[in-house]
């Protein structure tokens, strides 16, 4: 049963229709977005009759609705045609939750006291039965049924849950003692950094309340070397950041080390500097010496200090370690950004200093060094080939790099410009050989589009309309239609539709996955996301974390587990995937409020939204390192400039992480830049990222060039990338979302 805090959300997936839920308060974003509708087969839900499945989900609604008598009528039927422990189980689950969601925690722990060892999930049941008294009132009848999860066999995601509810009761009766030994077997199951902070911070106000000055001391060392960012973060209390502060000042030179290089992996780069600046590298053991000079300049450059990155990493010793490799990769790039300068134009390539620089990446490309270091030092001097013009020794590095691994794009990008290069210059013959070759290399479907792209440009122009015509035809027909796609219709306008097998339904139901499904199938969404984490990596966990995560609103994280689940999703290839599975990718607005907005300002809703799944996969308080805000990840400064006219209203701070303020001021931004660029959605998102002044010097400097090379002279890879997918996921909204 999921915590009672977070029982006012609507986080089920409802089958047959869109579903609202709100993203989580701990985001506080005052905007509901709308998940998937999936039918159970869509998702691979655990095996079980198809009529008691549909008909479970259908109750579900029916309470999630409020409809409480037409759902446990429903659910009652179930049982009785079922005749199964196990739905007795899961009926049970059901209407305990909603009995929780409804404040009736006394007939919530009362539904629990049927046994669920049929569907695996005792544990969980007397966890929820814990809390269910224990918002009841009934603290002794919560304690026991929390020590009884607490001390369940086997694997229990939650435990560490369990065992802050039993020292929470315990603190109550005042029995610190017995309190303090739970935390520190918890502290033994912690297996995420998270855990370690929600136990840590268990036992200082513990501490604290009992008089215990050695257990908030130990507690606090604990915190900030092992969940090190935890002290820093505005959530955490103040009691706990001042034991933090305390803890951090009688820190040995080896904790102080370990804490600050953490610190710097976490992007905490000032504070991370700081204590590892403490001591001087003999007081770090000697096997940890490398690694926190490591980070040392690694956070030293993070400050934009790099010459003091360069003396640090000249000072880690050449000790065989793959902090020593990293070092000297460093440094390589350290000096390579001295040599070019400001003025990167003017950069030679038989610049005699750049010998020992090719020296020493070569060296690192060696079998003695660890592979994510030999693959980098690979993919400069890659870089370095195609910028220096050899492009058969650069092609060669491309080989070595995606040998043994196809799908990789390391190296892509440099090779790219070398054959666009050939292309200005009106080289088409050179240009199509070089992305011939490119392509028996390179097996990415986004880049083999657009190689394929050119090629068909470079043989259009060489009066090969034919083969020509056959490319832009296949291209064009790409469901969704991507950028290329897009381009290609402008040559072959009535490319017929191009019919693609469907990928084979990924769904899996092995008893691997059987907690999990059963966690999904009763809408636990916290504890199948807690369940899934613990899993082996495989595409069915990736699956499942991907719809627990969705359904708490947790988007970005759901969309990371089924990219790699299922990679066609985000490409061109992608509607060989079940709707069902796509959607978890593309999270939707409740109500539709970006379609609105785009309507205020005239530009198409679709586009919107691929743009605000692109910038802020829909979190509502989302803020980049440069300082954009919100929905449409919007500037302080161009939010100021449109409030007046937009919003009516002089401009404030708050609108950048009101929903609808931001989107109303993103979508006339947008518009803005429509305009500008003479209607050209394309380099309209080219400038929303790379900034108008930019795009627009690149037109003013390219007059002559059609859009679609006007696009690929935009020197910014990120750019380029960023234009590429908010098209493709415009036209995906489009399809999924009608």
């Amino acid at each position: 049963m999921a915590d009672p805090r977070s029982w006012d959300s609507d986080p089920s997936p409802v089958p047959g229709r869109p579903r609202r839920i709100p993203v989580r308060r701990a985001a506080f974003a005052p905007v509901l977005f709308l998940v998937a509708s999936f039918a159970a087969a869509d998702l691979g839900t655990p095996e079980a009759p198809a009529d008691f499945d549909a008909d479970f989900a259908r109750a579900a609604d029916l309470l999630e609705a409020g409809k409480r008598a037409e759902g446990e009528a429903a659910l009652v039927d179930v049982r009785r045609r079922a005749g199964q422990p196990a739905w007795d189980a899961r009926v049970a689950f059901l209407l305990a939750q909603d009995d929780s969601r409804r404040k009736d925690f006394d007939g919530a722990a009362q539904r629990l006291e049927a046994p669920a060892a049929s569907i695996g999930l005792e544990a969980y049941r007397h966890l929820a039965r814990a809390e269910a008294f224990e918002n009841a009132g009934k603290a002794d009848e919560a304690l026991a049924e929390a020590r009884l999860a607490f001390a369940a066999e086997g694997t229990f995601a939650l435990r560490v849950r369990a065992a802050i509810v039993v020292a929470r009761l315990l603190e109550k009766r005042r029995e610190y003692r017995e309190a303090t030994q739970v935390l520190a077997l918890a502290a033994d199951a912690a297996a995420t950094p998270g855990q370690v902070a929600e136990v840590c911070i268990a036992r200082i106000r513990l501490g604290i309340a009992g008089g215990d000055h050695a257990a908030v001391r130990d507690a606090a060392r604990t915190l900030v070397l092992e969940a090190p960012t935890t002290d820093s973060a505005k959530s955490t209390p103040a009691f706990v950041r001042q034991a933090a502060a305390e803890a951090e000042k009688n820190l040995t030179p080896a904790e102080r080390g370990r804490r600050g290089s953490a610190l710097v992996a976490a992007g905490q780069s000032r504070a991370g500097v700081k204590l590892l600046s403490k001591d001087r590298p003999a007081a770090w053991p000697e096997g940890e010496r490398s690694h926190n000079l490591l980070a040392l300049a690694q956070g030293q450059l993070a400050l934009k200090k790099p010459k003091d990155a360069e003396a640090t990493a000249a000072r880690i010793a050449d000790d065989g370690t793959l902090a020593s490799a990293q070092a000297r990769l460093l440094r390589c790039d350290l000096v390579l950004a001295r040599l070019r300068g400001k003025d990167k134009a003017a950069f030679a390539y038989d610049d005699p200093r750049l010998a020992p620089v090719r020296e020493a990446l070569e060296a690192l490309t060696g079998p003695a060094v660890p592979v994510s270091v030999r693959r980098s030092a690979q993919e400069r001097l890659l870089k370095l080939d195609a910028e220096g013009e050899d492009f058969d020794a650069a092609l060669g590095r491309a080989r070595e790099l995606t040998s043994g691994a196809p799908s990789t794009v390391d190296g892509f990008e440099p090779l790219w410009l070398a054959a666009w290069k050939r292309y200005l210059e009106g080289d088409y013959a050179g240009a199509l050989a070089r992305l011939d070759a490119m392509a028996l290399v390179y097996e990415d479907i986004s880049r083999s589009r657009r190689l394929a792209y050119w090629k068909a440009r470079c043989l259009a122009v060489e009066g090969k309309q034919a083969e020509a015509r056959g490319i832009f035809e296949h291209l064009a027909a790409a469901t969704p239609p991507d950028l290329y796609a897009r381009f290609a219709r402008v040559h072959a306008p009535s490319a017929p539709a191009l019919e693609r097998p469907a990928l084979k339904d990924p769904s899996t139901a092995t008893a691997a996955y059987a907690r999990v499904d059963e966690l999904l199938r009763l809408r636990m969404f916290e504890e199948a996301s807690a369940e899934a984490r613990t899993l082996l990596p495989s595409r069915g966990r990736d699956l499942r974390m991907a719809q627990a995560d969705f359904a708490l609103g947790h988007f970005p994280t759901a969309a990371i587990a089924i990219k790699r689940a299922l990679p066609e999703i985000g490409t061109a290839e992608e509607g060989r995937v079940p709707e069902g599975w796509r959607r978890l990718y593309y999270p939707i607005e409740e109500g539709g409020l970006l379609a609105a907005r785009a309507k205020e300002a005239e530009v198409d809703p679709a586009v919107l939204r691929g743009l605000v799944r692109q910038e802020s996969v829909f979190d509502a308080r989302a803020k980049s390192h440069a300082g954009a805000v919100g929905l449409m990840q919007l500037m302080p400064a161009t939010a100021k400039s449109l409030s007046r006219s937009v919003l009516h209203s002089r401009y404030r701070n708050d609108f950048l992480y009101d929903p609808g303020s931001n989107a109303a001021l993103g979508a006339a931004y947008l518009k803005r830049l429509i305009g500008q660029f003479d209607g050209s959605t394309v380099l309209a998102l080219a400038a929303y990222n790379g900034g108008p002044s930019r795009i627009a010097r690149i037109a003013r400097e390219n007059p002559r060039l059609a859009e679609d090379e006007l696009f690929e002279t935009i020197p910014v890879f990120e750019t380029r990338d960023y234009v590429r997918r908010v098209l493709l996921y415009a036209e995906s909204y489009r399809e999924l979302y009608p």
